[in-house]
């Protein structure tokens, strides 16, 4: 394919082989070696194997070595080379250098290639009336489009992708072919003549327009307040004017999503500034090919509709994933909420519409097309904290994420029970797979089994061992593993902490691990969620706790935080105590009569929970409509100036305990005295990370790492981060492994291999 006549030489000729593994496939290397091996009058070949690149280069000893030395400075920016090895080989006196299809077998060792964003060079050919792609809203090129979500199998040609039922038209195939042109070999190619069309349908069903006129009705129904449905690069999105309070609530209904926080999509950086403020890695992060959900600071004269962020100070931002999506904006000049199309606690819809009734009723028309979606993938959430962006969620444009981790055979980590993602090593590469979600539903367990089985064939992983969280109640414990296959389960915590040692590079050492979250099953079968954990790569002690307090009705005070504070009050001050704060009796009796049960009221050491009950008594929140709304809701009310802390002292029990009472009678006191709940808020957040602090300290000469859901809330680890750096303890903080329950798996992945080292790689059992 593609041959490049070389002139000939009356030099001798050498040849050589080179192979990079990595990231490699679908970010246009092959055409960028291509034009530099043309440039020199080199002859070879390029092609994408299961192992990453192969290239063959022959010519003049000189040239071939200047080629070499130089390689790496002319790959795409986004290249990202793990293995290299270079061999002499035989010359077969070529005359041209190809770029070639090659069929290869053999376990996947190349980086498979995330989803990217359109590209703005695509985007200015969009909005050109001279360009043959004006309007086209599957305009993609060499640096942009889908991947991960598009493919079939790698090696990455369109061949193996969704793209392979568009046969090219001439101008297509033209550039393709051109090694001038910026689409030269890219995958995803097509124009409006060849490639997949749009057109909308109605919720019944019926087609009510094609091409532009279907982009033009779809925007008039969002300028009359209605919710539409578009098919986008991963899945089935439902799109609403930001603006309007009474469109966010209609969606808010459809979805059965009354409070969770929506995400907001603008046309570029000046759009977003006017809904937001962000500094320079958060805009560049938005910009970036990613494309991810940016958690900002929200402005308070931001257009945006009040019930978007709801009591938040936050607000997720994110330019256009598609052509088709910034064609929307760009007609409708106000920003978009986009949100997925399923109700609360469904997995995210992908295939063909027509084929579900679930969803066809959630949007009054559709934006449809006819390209494929091999295999689903939400957008990915980061937010900046304490110096550096954080993921929160791992998705589109960020995974499969590569983890540094090598073991002699095939183990699958299934993860936990929310936020769940899948981390897999198939003998040659380990990665961390894209969010799935949380295991809440019939449907949501299918869609986990169903994407864990795509994983297996995507990277060639027939037969493995599995990983598993220690809770006996999660279905990702409780699944039937494959016959003559090992399961190996790992202690929630530990997971966490390891993760972020992961993330550090810290597998060799030994830390001190703090992991705060909502819920984990503790090895004494009581709930945990406030450990210090003493960890190496392979095992942990239990070093410190938050003080144990009561759980009243377990699972139920998750979502009726008031239950906690009740406790709470109850541990401290006694039973009167809650009859005393302005909580109705009617919720409070109740629960007095259950706290001391050890059966139904379990006891728990879980930060998340202590955050709800405080929450319950500073700002009056009795019930969450979703996970963590109260925590996050005492985060955004923090008055950051305050510089006053309430004592959370250490106990000297074995293992030590952080005792959070003296803060709960400080935090009465203050309410009685008619202190603000803002400035409550920020003495509790800063109490917690002092006295944190406090305990970390008494293992000195150790690293500190954070891991569980809890430190998602940037104020809390910005602080944590402002304490050790007082006492110069070195601190890991969490990075691209999201920090919750999304990056347990490459927890749980990398325990089990240290395990497997450390006892001269015996199976697991």
């Amino acid at each position: 394919m593609n041959p490049r006549t070389i002139v000939e030489s009356a030099e001798p000729t050498i040849a050589i082989k080179i192979t990079l593994s990595g990231r490699v496939q679908g970010i246009g290397l092959r055409p960028a070696v291509a034009r530099r091996a043309c440039q020199l009058r080199l002859a070879g070949s390029i092609c994408n194997t299961t192992e990453g690149i192969e290239l063959l280069i022959e010519g003049p000893p000189k040239v071939v070595q200047e080629f070499e030395q130089n390689l790496e400075a002319y790959l795409p920016v986004e290249t990202v080379i793990q293995r290299k090895t270079r061999e002499t080989t035989v010359n077969r006196g070529g005359k041209q250098f190809e770029i070639i299809e090659k069929k290869t077998s053999g376990s996947l060792a190349v980086c498979v290639p995330p989803d990217n964003a359109v590209c703005q060079d695509c985007l200015a050919e969009v909005a050109d009336p001279a360009d043959h792609r004006f309007g086209y809203a599957f305009t993609s090129c060499t640096q942009c489009g889908p991947r991960y979500s598009l493919l079939h199998s790698l090696p990455y040609e369109r061949s193996q992708t969704g793209m392979s039922d568009f046969g090219l038209c001439s101008r297509c195939q033209g550039e393709y072919d051109s090694p001038v042109d910026r689409r030269f070999h890219a995958q995803t190619i097509a124009c409006p003549k060849c490639g997949p069309q749009v057109w909308s349908t109605n919720a019944a069903g019926e087609v009510t327009g094609t091409d532009t006129e279907a982009i033009q009705g779809a925007t008039r129904a969002l300028q009359q307040g209605e919710t539409i449905g578009l098919k986008g690069l991963g899945g089935y999105q439902l799109l609403v004017d930001a603006t309007s309070e009474s469109a966010v609530q209609v969606l808010r209904e459809k979805k059965h999503r009354p409070g969770k926080p929506l995400a907001v999509m603008v046309t570029d950086l000046a759009a977003a500034r006017e809904l937001a403020v962000m500094n320079d890695t958060e805009a560049a992060a938005l910009a970036s090919p990613a494309a991810p959900i940016v958690l900002l600071q929200a402005r308070k004269d931001s257009p945006i509709a009040g019930n978007v962020n709801s009591g938040l100070n936050t607000l997720g931002v994110m330019l256009p994933t598609t052509a088709l999506h910034w064609l929307l904006l760009q007609q409708c000049d106000f920003p978009l909420v986009v949100s997925s199309a399923n109700r609360e606690g469904e997995p995210l819809y992908y295939q063909d519409r027509s084929l579900s009734e679930q969803i066809s009723g959630l949007a009054d028309c559709w934006l449809e097309h006819d390209r494929p979606i091999e295999r689903p993938v939400d957008d990915s959430v980061v937010r900046w904290m304490a110096g550096r962006l954080v993921t929160i969620r791992l998705a589109r444009g960020l995974a499969p994420l590569s983890l540094d981790l090598e073991h002699p055979r095939p183990v699958i980590a299934l993860g936990g029970h929310q936020k769940v993602a899948v981390a897999l090593h198939n003998g040659s590469q380990s990665v961390l797979a894209p969010h799935i979600g949380d295991l809440e539903s019939l449907a949501a367990c299918q869609r986990y089994e169903e994407q864990l089985e795509s994983l297996r064939q995507l990277y060639d992983v027939s037969q493995a061992d599995f990983i598993c969280d220690e809770h006996p109640d999660y279905y990702t414990s409780n699944r039937k593993s494959q016959q003559g296959s090992h399961v190996e389960r790992v202690q929630h915590h530990h997971a966490h902490i390891v993760a972020g040692m992961l993330e550090q590079g810290w597998l060799d050492r030994q830390v001190l691990g703090v992991a705060f979250d909502g819920t984990g099953w503790g090895d004494d079968q009581t709930i945990w969620g406030g450990e210090f954990l003493l960890s190496t790569a392979a095992e942990y002690t239990r070093a410190g706790h938050l003080k144990p307090f009561r759980l009243p009705g377990g699972e139920a005070a998750v979502k009726e935080p008031y239950r906690v504070a009740v406790s709470i009050l109850t541990e401290t001050l006694g039973p009167e105590a809650a009859l005393r704060t302005g909580m109705k009796a009617e919720l409070v009796r109740p629960v007095l009569q259950i706290v001391k049960s050890n059966r139904i009221s379990p006891l728990t050491t879980s930060v998340g929970r202590l955050f709800d009950g405080v929450a319950a008594l500073v700002l009056g929140i009795t019930h969450s409509e979703y996970e963590g709304q109260a925590a996050m809701l005492l985060e955004a009310s923090c008055e950051l100036s305050e510089e006053g802390s309430y004592e959370m002292p250490l106990l000297q029990e074995t293992p030590i305990q952080l005792d959070w009472r003296p803060c709960l009678t400080a935090i009465l006191r203050d309410q009685e005295a008619g202190v603000s709940p803002g400035l409550i808020a920020m003495r509790f957040h800063r109490g917690l990370a002092r006295g944190t602090a406090r305990l970390c300290r008494l293992f000195s000469r150790l690293p500190v790492v954070l891991g569980g859901g809890v430190f998602q809330n940037r104020c809390l680890v910005e602080l944590v981060a402002e304490e050790l750096k007082q006492h110069n303890q070195p601190l890991g903080l969490p990075g691209r492994i999201p920090p919750n329950d999304g990056g347990l798996a490459a927890g749980q992945l990398a325990v089990t291999i240290a395990r497997s080292k450390q006892r001269g790689n015996v199976p697991c059992v």
